[in-house]
Order: C-alpha cells, then structure tokens, then sequence
C-alpha cells in the first residue's frame, strides 16, 4: 500500500510538469500565429502605401505634362522656359538623364557639375562656400618701447570664399581685412617706428585652381596665391602651429607668407612608377613683385621687367605602420629691389614627421622643421649669404588640447652680421571645430633687444570650414 501512495506522489508532478509544458508550447504557438497575422497585416499596409505613392506620382507626372500643375505667378515665364523647368521636375521625379535641349543649354552650367554626386544642382549651388576668419591677438611684454607689444586688438577678420566655376576648376578668394602695428623681427630701439596702426584690405589669393584639364595628375594655379616655398608658407597665419611666424621665414620670406601672381604647376608622378612613393613637383612662374615694399628680399614693384621662379619638390611616404614622413626642397630665383643686376636665390628645405596613435586615440605627434639659405645682393656691389631654420614639436593630449615648443634661429636675409634666437612653448586648447584658444610664452635674444613676452589669442570661424592641413590632427 505505501508503495502506491509513493508511486502515486512521484506520479503527480510528472503529469502536472507535461501539461505545463503542453500548456506552454500551446501558448508559444499562439503567439507565434499572432506575430506572423501582424506581418501580414504590415506587409498588406505597406502595398497600399506603394499603391497609392505610384498613383499620386502618375497623377503629378500627368498634371506636369498637361501644364496644369504649374502655380500662378505675377509675371508668367516664356514657354520655353516653363517647358524646360516642366522637363527639369519630370527628370528629378524619374531620376531620367537631361533632355538634348537641356544638354544643350547644359554647355554653359557643364553637365557634370550641375549633376553631380549628390543629385541635380539647385540654383542655390553656385553661390560659394563663405567662411569669416576672426583672430583676436594680445601681448604682454618686457619691451615697453616696442609699439606692437603691450597691446589688445582684432589682428584680422579674413573672407574665405571657394566655389566650383566649372567641372574643372574652382575659384577662390581670400581677403583680409588687417589691423596691426608695424612689428619687425629685428627691432631697432633706435628706430621703434610711429606706433601707427594699420589698418586695410588686401588681395592676399584670387586664383582659379585647374584640378582636371586631360593631362592626368597635372594641377594649376592661375592668379595670386602662396608660393609654395618650404612648408609653412603655404598656410595663412590662423593655421599657423604657433601664436607667431618662426624667425627664419619672417627673415627671408615675409612677416606673414611670400605671395605673388603666376602660374603654378603641380605634377604628381604616378605611384606606381617610384615604388608607391608620393612625389609631388612644384614650379611656379610668377611676377617677381612678391610682397613689394613690405617684403624682405622680394620686395619689387611694377618696375621689374624679368620674372621670377620658384620650385618645390617633396615625397611623401608611411615609414611606418603609425609614423609618416615628408620631405622637402624648394629653390626661389628672383630680383631685388627693383634693380635687374641684384639677385635673390633662396634655397629651402623642409621635414615633417608625424607620429599617429595606433589604438586611433589622441596620443598624436608633430615634429617640424624648415631650413633656408639665401644669396641675396643688397646692392651691385655687396651680397648677403645668410642661413637659419626652425624645429618645432607638438603633443596631442587629448581630442581638443595640444602642447608644443618651437626653437628658432636665423641670421637677418641683409644682413649676415646680425642674428636672432628664440624660444617659444605654447599650449592650444579647441573648445570646439570653430573656436580656439592659444597661450605661448616666448623668449628672444640675440642680436636685438632681449624680450620675454606672453601672447594670447583667440581665433572663431563662422561659414564654410576652410580646409585644415593636413597635420593639424583635427
């Protein structure tokens, strides 16, 4: 008998656990059915969504062709005009090709820019892209007597305007508006200048850049633009590393940048014939005038009647899996001071290396310098053989933070008696894309004054993003 009691116990929760279990599965299936009738129930929806989108497409398509669907306006357009922009709206629906009527007038916007990958052109498309550049700049200094120190000011407000003029080309423009205080790298505390401040407009690029004319890998600069003499000179001076210009480029090329009107050719040697190496080459041929009066050795008016060179050649080249490296020379030919018997030849060399975090974090270096050699006659009977260069080292802390020092030293490009040396640590803080701090401390000494001054600056940018080089990490 106590076998059965037993038997009956274990029994029980056998038979409860397999109708759960059934209970379950019957549970399971339902909701299962339940899932795929929803599906159904979507599916059968969407088709007549789709239905009734081609439907209303048909009747806009019939509406368009008809004319009927075009609203009244104060001063009715020409047929054909109406024709054209009723042929425009049925290719953008279609996603159909121009019409050989728009082919034709497509000559004058080029089909493929007006169609380009991001679908047809609006009228909106040709106006260009505008950026504001604004550079809040202050000093405090050991050199009262210095009028460009001690001082608070906007050092410029800079137009940036690029826009594509046709499938191949684009056309830019850059005009800086500039308040400053004449600051020459060696200053005379005998001669410290009047203090004015000087403010103006100036042309510093217009050219059109020739990114495709059939010849493969060739590019062209037509206009007034940056020579491409060493590395820095190419960037203006918000996109400087530093609050200020290194010495030996202020020696021999300018307070700011060397430009000049020309033409510029850039040629790429094909990859595939060097190794996979990138080799770059540079030849300019432009007016001789550079920066006029302003500029230190190329410095001529309209009076010169004889062109002036330059060339620059680089290779590019990943040494490493994380470590980049680029190479460069440069070598300027002009006249001085207006005289065709003195000349100026400059010889340039540059490095970048760049360090980039392997785990794609901010732990990125920058390690930069430039070298320059002149021969620059100062007069028919006296030339100047002059040299200086520049090192500078960048660490990445963070996404938004940087920390830098760059070391300096050059010999005056007229004169190869006098020389000037600084130190400059600095730290740059980007509290975001378009707003950026900058602090720098530098000390100078040499042949001129010794100074201790601290800079400050602050540089915001609204509009279209003007390009970063392509060290800047950002």
């Amino acid at each position: 008998m106590r076998t059965r009691v037993w038997f009956v116990a274990a029994l029980v929760p056998l038979l409860c656990g397999r109708a759960h279990a059934q209970t379950t599965r019957t549970t399971t299936d339902d909701r299962m059915d339940q899932f795929e009738r929803r599906l159904d129930e979507m599916e059968r929806r969407h088709q007549i969504e789709l239905k009734a989108r081609d439907e209303e497409i048909g009747r806009l398509r019939a509406q368009l062709r008809q004319g009927g669907g075009a609203p009244a306006a104060t001063t009715a357009p020409s047929a054909a005009a109406t024709d054209r922009s009723t042929q425009e709206m049925l290719n953008e629906i279609e996603g159909a090709g121009p019409t050989p009527d728009e082919r034709t007038r497509g000559e004058v916007m080029k089909d493929a820019a007006t169609r380009n990958a991001f679908g047809p052109r609006t009228a909106v498309d040709f106006n260009p892209g505008i950026a504001v550049v604004s550079d809040f700049r202050g000093s405090v200094s050991s050199r009262n007597d210095n009028p460009a120190r001690n001082r608070f000011d906007v050092g410029s407000i800079e137009l940036d305007m690029r826009a594509a003029v046709a499938p191949i080309a684009d056309g830019v423009l850059i005009l800086p508006v500039s308040r400053d205080v004449d600051d020459p790298l060696f200053f005379n505390r005998d001669e410290p200048g009047d203090g004015a401040v000087n403010t103006g407009v100036e042309l510093e690029e217009a050219y059109v850049f020739l990114h495709d004319f059939g010849v493969p890998n060739l590019t062209a600069k037509l206009g007034r633009f940056h020579l491409r003499f060493g590395r820095q000179n190419i960037l203006h001076s918000h996109d400087w590393p530093t609050f200020d210009n290194n010495f030996v480029n202020q020696s021999f090329l300018g307070s700011e940048s060397l430009n000049d009107s020309g033409l510029s050719l850039s040629y790429v040697v094909p990859p595939d014939l060097i190794g996979d190496n990138y080799v770059e080459a540079i030849v300019e041929i432009i007016s001789g005038e550079g920066n006029g009066d302003e500029g230190p050795v190329l410095n001529n008016s309209a009076f010169i009647d004889s062109p002036a060179v330059n060339t620059h050649i680089l290779w590019n080249h990943d040494v490493a899996r994380d470590w980049n490296l680029e190479v460069g020379g440069s070598y300027l030919f002009g006249k001085h001071n207006d005289d065709n018997r003195q000349g100026v030849n400059l010889f340039g060399a540059d490095v970048t290396l760049i360090h980039t975090d392997p785990t794609g974090g901010f732990d990125n270096q920058l390690f930069q310098a430039e070298a320059i050699y002149g021969v620059v006659d100062t007069s028919p009977i006296a030339t100047q053989h002059s040299f200086g260069a520049y090192l500078l080292a960048q660490q990445q802390l963070n996404r938004d933070w940087y920390a830098g020092v760059r070391l300096d030293w050059t010999k005056n490009a007229l004169d190869e008696n006098q020389e000037v040396w600084g130190v400059s640590p600095y730290i740059t803080w980007y509290y975001f894309e378009f707003l950026r701090f900058r602090l720098e401390y530098q000390y100078k000494a040499g042949d001129v004054p010794t100074e201790n001054n601290l800079y400050f600056q602050v540089t915001w940018i609204f509009g279209a993003h003007p390009p970063h080089p392509y060290w800047a990490m950002r």
